[in-house]
Parts: structure tokens; C-alpha cells; sequence
């Protein structure tokens, strides 16, 4: 069911992206800010930070169904995304945490609560943000990014040498029409995405986002709120390890929910079963609803994940 359009602000507050980098291209319909507000302002607020080379629109439906249950929500569009790579290239984790960590310090403001969020690298940006943070109460990990195991470091070592004479390199790309986004213009800006950022490796940029990585495994224990994982089964190369890697930091493996069939899109999955079930995890844990379910995963494991 396509949202309704008519609830979204397609803004957010200017002085969040005060010191960061100012994009010099058009940003793409899908790929705008946007927060859906009530006419009453909610008490307590969602912030959703999106992944590296991600967009706003991807996280349309967990935000639309937040709204649905009386909170305020927020999704600002992470500096040189959305826009073109040669304004990606121009950015940083200087400029991304930059512009999340004014977001939370201006919604900190104004409400009693600020909950958490993130997709994929925006998951080692909420740890960062919620470390020793009070006005951060929940947070959601969605396909956390803690580990990304697609690159060798040796790979990752010759990029960063490439670096200063190339500032990308062509990873491969294949569109799917099997995956179906949730916002406004999302046939078309699929395909634009994935010619400017989705096709290659920004030899700049992976440093950043590795750090970021390593950053926001360090913190996640120092965040006093509630966690929530939202690992997709098929996210392999980032869900799963960053799940084992949570487990030994936290040892709490009933944090976590693992989906089934899911990908790394998992709110806009090919299987909507899969989506269903990632977006209602959000639900629940944001309602006080989540019940951890133990599975069977093998003797020995303990604690147990959760299916």
C-alpha cells in the first residue's frame, strides 16, 4: 500500500546542516528530509539516521507506522547523499556525524525523549550518539553495520593508496525490480542511485565509513537506554557478523531479532513477509510489545538469538 504523501514535511531544520558540507546538486525526490509531525507535538520523538550511500526513502515505512502510533518523527538526509557522487566524494563522518549530532541536540530540546533509529552505517552512528547520551532513550540497530566483511583489508588497503589519483572504483551493480520503496519517485531514483553511488567503491570515503564501524562497536555499551538488532538472515555480510560481534560486547543475545529471508533492504525487502516482520519489530519494541522468542540455534549458544 503506497503511503499517504499528504503527512509528509519534506524538511527539516536548516541549522542542523550548519558546519557540514553543502551539497552542490539538486537532492533526488525520494531522497529528500523529511519528518511527519503531529498537530499536537508528540512528548517523545524518533530520529532515523540512514547508511552509507542510502537515502531518506528507504526508511519510509518504519517511520510512517511510528507516526501512526503518536510519536514525531525525523529523517534528515545524510550530507553528499541523495544528490550526486561528486558531492559523496566531497563529504565525511565529519560531516555525517555532524549533521547527527545536531539533530539530536536540537531535538533534545524539545522533547522529554529522543529514540534512535539507524540503517546500516546509521547504526554505528546511533551507538555513537547514545553513548552516555540521557536524552537518548531507545535505539534500533537495523542491519547493524558493526562489521562489514565484503572487503579484504588488503583490498581496503590498496583503495586507500588509489585514493588521491581515484576517488572511485567500479564494485559491480545490478538493479532488481524485485525490491519496492516506499516513497515518491522511487522506480526512477532507484536506477539513479545505483549509477551515481551503488556501482562503485569511493576509495575517500571507505576510510570514513570503517571508522565509523569500529567507533560505534566501541560504544554501544555505554548507552543506558534499550537496544533493539534487527538482523536480516541474508545480510550476511553485514547483519550476521555484526551480530556475533554485538553478542560479545553485550553478551545479550535477546536484543536481537533475526528476519527470515530478509536482505539489507529490509524495509522496502523483496520479501514482504520479511519487511512485515522487521517493521512490526519496531513497532513493538517502540510500544513495550517486544517479547523476545528463543530459537534453536544449536547446544552450547548462549544466550540464545531470537527468530
Amino acid at each position: 500500500m503506497e503511503p499517504d504523501y499528504s503527512i509528509f514535511t519534506y524538511s527539516v531544520p536548516s541549522e542542523w546542516y550548519a558546519g557540514v558540507y553543502a551539497d552542490k546538486a539538486e537532492c533526488r525526490k525520494s531522497a529528500r528530509s523529511f519528518c511527519l509531525l503531529h498537530d499536537v507535538p508528540s512528548e517523545e520523538c524518533w530520529l532515523f539516521l540512514h547508511g552509507y550511500r542510502g537515502f531518506p526513502g528507504e526508511l519510509v515505512r518504519p517511520a510512517v507506522d511510528l507516526y501512526r502510533l503518536g510519536y514525531d518523527v525525523y529523517v534528515p538526509r545524510l550530507p553528499g547523499h541523495g544528490t550526486s557522487w561528486k558531492d559523496f566524494v566531497g563529504t565525511g563522518s565529519a560531516d555525517w556525524m555532524g549533521l547527527a549530532r545536531n539533530a539530536l541536540r536540537d531535538l533534545g530540546k524539545r522533547y522529554a525523549k529522543v529514540h534512535l533509529l539507524g540503517h546500516s552505517m546509521g547504526t554505528a552512528m546511533v551507538a555513537v550518539l547514545s553513548a552516555d547520551n540521557a536524552a537518548v532513550g531507545k535505539a534500533v540497530y537495523a542491519c547493524p553495520s558493526f562489521e562489514n566483511t565484503q572487503m579484504t583489508l588488503p583490498a581496503r588497503i590498496v583503495l586507500r593508496l588509489l585514493s588521491p589519483f581515484i576517488p572511485r572504483v567500479n564494485c559491480g551493480w545490478h538493479p532488481s525490480s524485485r525490491y519496492h520503496l516506499h516513497c515518491e519517485n522511487a522506480e526512477e531514483d532507484y536506477l539513479f542511485f545505483g549509477r551515481e553511488y551503488w556501482t562503485w567503491f569511493f576509495t575517500r570515503q571507505l576510510p570514513h565509513y570503517y571508522t565509523l564501524l569500529k567507533q560505534g562497536l566501541a560504544a554501544l555499551a555505554a548507552h543506558p537506554g534499550e537496544h533493539l538488532l534487527i538482523c536480516p538472515e541474508k545480510d550476511k555480510r553485514i547483519s550476521m557478523p555484526s551480530l556475533e560481534l554485538y553478542r560479545r560486547a553485550l553478551g545479550d543475545g535477546k536484543r536481537a531479532v533475526i528476519i527470515d529471508n530478509g536482505t539489507h533492504c529490509i524495509f522496502y525487502d523483496k520479501d514482504t513477509t520479511a519487511e512485515e516482520e522487521a517493521v512490526q519489530a519496531v513497532i513493538d519494541f517502540a510500544s513495550d510489545r517486544f517479547t523476545p522468542r528463543s530459537s534453536s540455534v544449536g547446544e552450547g549458544v548462549n544466550p540464545p538469538y531470537v527468530r
